[in-house]
């Protein structure tokens, strides 16, 4: 299921019922760990092969570790004897194919799925005949330009082109960032079978400000750390797997009052005259003080109008 309330993450969940509704291919963009395999699976149990089978075919890695014979069916030795062993492209029988990283599908085997999707049936080395192929294809890429780029046939993407989906990175729709925690929290904690602790506010607050540029996988594993890396009912942000941020007031902390005060005073003081370009008028409006205020807590803090 896709987590989140943006505006974002609406449209690809509204996407998402509309591909399940039909019997077209379908073709899903997204940077790694956004959530392709997810939103294909939503597309599977929405669908009407539902009941059927979801194969999960990696294009990274046909032509090395998946062979011809992994994918078509091939004899093999077995415990009674040779006997056949049933390929990929069998297993999806009436259901979804899902074709990971097809950026990734060499020349080779672009062609020969071209043909097979278009045609609508595959042989095998130890076929006589050809077997009729009746799931329904999805395919993912992480490459967004992925139709401008070469890399990839055109006439084979075009078999995709009934629906296209973009799921947008996590930095892109960070209103969702709460949501996705809390899912992921819930989940962790039934795992490991611990209570459902409070979330800190300065956790929040981390979660927040950082990138995200492993996408909801990278949120996902940093929600499993802090479950198993914090004491029993709390949640510490010194167990995120990234350097927090530290609150701007930090440096602050062994500071009298006093020093503190004049600290933020100044700082205050320096950014609205850079913002006015010296203009003292402009700056005291703006701070909500007399000019006369401004041009003395100038002077006690060294500052110039030249400065600026």
């Amino acid at each position: 299921m896709l987590v989140g309330q943006s505006p974002q993450a609406m449209k690809v969940k509204k996407l998402i019922r509309e591909v399940a509704k039909t019997e077209e291919n379908a073709l899903i963009l997204g940077e790694i760990g956004t959530g392709k395999k997810l939103a294909a699976k939503e597309i599977h149990v929405r669908s009407r092969q539902k009941n059927r089978p979801f194969i999960v075919l990696s294009c990274t890695s046909i032509g090395d570790t998946v062979t011809d014979g992994d994918l078509f069916g091939q004899k093999v030795e077995g415990p009674i004897g040779v006997e056949r062993k049933i390929g990929l492209l069998e297993q999806a029988k009436k259901g979804i194919l899902y074709m990971e990283n097809i950026q990734d599908l060499k020349p080779e085997y672009q062609e020969k799925f071209f043909n097979i999707l278009k045609e609508r049936k595959f042989q095998s080395a130890e076929q006589k005949g050809f077997t009729e192929i009746t799931f329904r294809t999805i395919a993912a890429t992480t490459d967004k330009n992925i139709a401008k780029s070469e890399q990839v046939r055109k006439d084979l993407l075009a078999l995709f082109d009934g629906f296209t989906i973009a799921i947008p990175p996590l930095r892109d729709r960070k209103q969702d960032i709460p949501f996705i925690f809390t899912h992921f929290l819930e989940e962790y904690c039934a795992e490991n079978q611990k209570e459902v602790p409070p979330i800190p506010a300065d956790l929040f607050e981390s979660l927040m400000e950082y990138d995200w540029r492993g996408n909801v996988r990278e949120l996902r594993n940093a929600v499993r750390n802090l479950v198993l890396m914090s004491p029993e009912g709390t949640l510490s942000a010194e167990y995120l797997p990234f350097e927090t941020k530290k609150h701007p007031y930090e440096n602050l902390v062994d500071k009298e009052l006093y020093d503190a005060i004049s600290d933020v005073e100044k700082y205050l003081i320096k950014r609205a005259l850079q913002r006015f370009a010296g203009n003292q008028t402009k700056a005291a409006k703006a701070l909500n003080i007399s000019e006369a205020a401004l041009r003395y807590k100038m002077k006690g803090y060294g500052l110039s109008k030249h400065m600026y």
